[in-house]
């Protein structure tokens, strides 16, 4: 099975690669391009031994060595110059009975005997050995080199054209710096006295890491790459530019899951693994700072490597801090892994546990002591202060401000609530964060109350539907039994007892239509399935029309109703017709319950811009039923339920009236039953 390939991890792995080789060549360029050194050698093309550089450098070596001499001769009594080997020997021409090997100018690249005429000693920085033992092996062994330098008798003799005779006022004049100036003029006035001869050379394969050997590493670095800068830096930029994406990119990427992935050192605190970088990279840097004695070639190139190492340490840590970073940034948790974050959250939750009292006290507290902080600073500085104050003020603003916009919105989420408006939905992210729970209880309160209202409208709905069809189901052969009772009763069948029953069947007959057509009407009214006809009503008229109908009716059970009307004729907006149905029922409740021989109240007031109908009666039996109890279905105030009615009459007013936007209530006091209605008036 082929394993998947993560190609963005795979171009960031080989950017990583490449960015240090870019960046350091674009390092070098710069360098190369901006060098003073050498810009008109470098122009003309000219080898790196034809250049000033290289002349200074060994003009240099050479004066220091004769300085050494110089040195060696004044304290020699005092043994202050250590050398390797002294050796008497005679010379033929007597020049020199001394030969003074000088390890601590062993680690050039130019080599040199001086042989001091006062003294007829001779100083050379050669190692002994066999084939340097004597005066003319050093100088075999000295001119054996193709770059030399020679000094006999005031006269010059070198391959090195800027050291010539005809060039003697550079060196006079050019190596006089202010670190050997002095050398350089007691040097120049012995080599003038004739004093010394000289002989020295340059190693033609360079072996030790001297000014020479390192300037010309940098000539040739710079000759080399300058004309090719100009074009090789735009590129490189261009290269380094391209690769920052890839890496962007790639970080975090694995072939195993989608997004990025984190491990264990990118969910530590950033500052630990900010410290943890850090202490990589000084170990990488204490790899690359303890190169020391880097004197040959040899060593030169293990030197470098080892500082390579030691950069190469450093880029690795760069890598593993900047990689973190950025894949906390990808996955938005930079901020919530820094220890600031963490004392944040558990100094928040410290105070989140407290009561509000005592949150309170905190919050004052801190505040109080910011304040001092800021009048401190204010006092002492002035400006700065005051502007610390304003933004402390600002800010105490901005967090009072939020939370009395969360407060004001739960409070109205709480008002509509108690209005009946359950549709409401709060937002956790529009309040603070202690709201939060709050919020999500009063939605969770409006969905339940909203589900709630639905299910019962739902059972309501179920309930009239099942009424409405059971009704219209039963009125069918009622009305066949009615039909055919009453052709019974034309037939004139004889017997007494015949006759009864057909008088009770019609009468129950009768009294089962009465109950199927309040149903049909109670499922009506309570569904709002009727079309009302609302125009304006004279209530004193249809008021004594409803009590002239019923007038005949109160007399036969002995009842006197008494009727309070305003002086002046009131008006309201409703249904005529199924206005006068309640009040019909209401009659009809009166005179079928009220005690006989009492008296009934109607009464029509205005009360705060409304019109209220009120009737009250005594009544007939005991009500051992309460108020809401008998405003339901099917329920009378009789316990025996053996009278006439079905129940229905006061749920079918109530939901007249409210269709009509009226107000149905009935009151109990006792054997006192109270029904008022009320309309807005007109």
């Amino acid at each position: 099975m082929n394993k998947k390939i993560c190609v963005p991890r795979v171009l960031k792995n080989i950017a990583y690669v490449l960015f240090p080789i870019f960046f350091t060549a674009l390092i070098i360029l710069i360098v190369c391009l901006g060098s003073p050194m050498e810009r008109h050698a470098i122009k003309e093309g000219l080898d790196y031994y034809d250049t000033n550089t290289f002349a200074e450098n060994y003009a240099m070596e050479i004066f220091s060595g004769i300085n050494a001499v110089n040195i060696f001769n004044e304290q020699s009594d005092q043994n202050a110059y250590t050398y390797y080997y002294t050796q008497t020997q005679e010379i033929e021409n007597d020049i020199a009975n001394e030969i003074n090997y000088y390890s601590e100018y062993n680690g050039s690249n130019v080599k040199w005997l001086i042989i001091d005429n006062n003294t007829k000693k001779a100083y050379t920085n050669l190692d002994y050995s066999l084939e340097t033992s004597s005066l003319q092996n050093i100088i075999d062994t000295i001119m054996q080199n193709a770059k030399y330098w020679n000094y006999e008798n005031g006269e010059i003799n070198t391959s090195v054209e800027k050291l010539s005779n005809n060039n003697i006022e550079f060196i006079e004049s050019g190596l006089k710096n202010e670190v050997a100036q002095d050398a350089v003029e007691d040097t120049t006035t012995d080599m003038n006295e004739n004093n010394y001869i000289i002989y020295s050379s340059v190693l033609d394969e360079l072996e030790y890491m001297d000014s020479i050997a390192t300037n010309m590493i940098l000539y040739n670095s710079i000759a080399s790459m300058n004309q090719k800068a100009v074009f090789l830096i735009p590129l490189l930029i261009v290269l380094i530019i391209a690769l920052l994406p890839i890496i962007l990119i790639g970080v975090g990427r694995t072939n195993k899951q989608e997004g990025i992935k984190l491990n264990w050192f990118d969910k530590i605190s950033i500052e630990i693994a900010g410290l943890i970088a850090i202490f990589i990279a000084c170990i990488g840097a204490c790899f690359a700072v303890s190169v020391s004695g880097m004197s040959t070639m040899a060593s030169f190139v293990l030197g470098i490597s080892v500082i390579a190492v030691g950069c190469l340490i450093i880029y690795l840590a760069c890598i593993l801090f900047f990689e973190t970073v950025v894949k906390r940034l990808k996955t938005h948790t930079f901020i919530k892994t820094t220890f600031v974050y963490w004392v944040y959250i558990k100094t928040k939750g410290f105070i989140e546990d407290l009561k509000l009292t005592k949150r309170l006290i905190v919050y004052f507290v801190l505040f109080i002591l910011a304040n001092l902080i800021c009048f401190g600073i204010m006092w002492s500085n002035g400006f700065p202060g005051f502007i610390l104050s304003v933004i402390l003020y600002v800010m105490t603003y901005s967090y009072l401000s939020k939370r009395v916009k969360s407060y004001a919105k739960i409070i109205d989420a709480i008002h509509e609530l108690y209005n009946g408006d359950t549709e409401i939905d709060l937002d956790e992210n529009e309040v603070t964060k202690e709201m939060g729970s709050t919020v999500k209880e009063i939605n969770d309160i409006a969905g339940g109350l909203s589900n709630a209202i639905e299910e019962k409208l739902k059972s309501e709905r179920l309930k009239t539907e099942l009424i409405t069809n059971v009704s219209h189901d039963i009125k069918t052969p009622l009305t066949s039994i009615i039909n055919y009772v009453d052709l019974l009763k034309k037939e004139n069948i004889g017997g007494e007892k015949a006759n009864e029953y057909l008088n009770i069947l019609d009468n129950k007959s009768q009294r089962l239509k009465k109950l199927t057509e309040d149903l049909v009407e109670a499922s009506k009214a309570s569904s709002g399935a009727i079309k009302l006809n609302m125009e304006t009503l004279k209530v004193n008229e249809l008021i004594k029309q409803v009590s002239g109908e019923f007038e005949d009716r109160f007399k036969v059970h002995n009842l006197e109703e008494i009727i309070t009307l305003p002086e002046n004729d009131v008006y309201i907006n409703a249904d005529s017709r199924y206005l006068y149905r309640v009040l019909e029922n209401m009659y009809s409740n009166i005179s079928k319950y009220a005690m006989e021989g009492t008296r009934v109240y109607t009464d029509i007031k205005e009360e705060n811009g409304k019109i209220v109908i009120q009737l009250k009666n005594v009544s007939k039996q005991k009500l051992n039923i309460s108020a809401d109890e008998l405003m339901q279905r099917f329920v009378r105030g009789e316990a025996s339920r053996n009278t006439e009615g079905s129940g229905l009459g006061l749920s079918i007013a109530r939901s007249l009236t409210e269709l009509q936007r009226g107000i149905f209530n009935i009151y109990l006091d006792g054997d006192l039953f109270k029904v008022t209605i009320e309309f807005e008036k007109l």
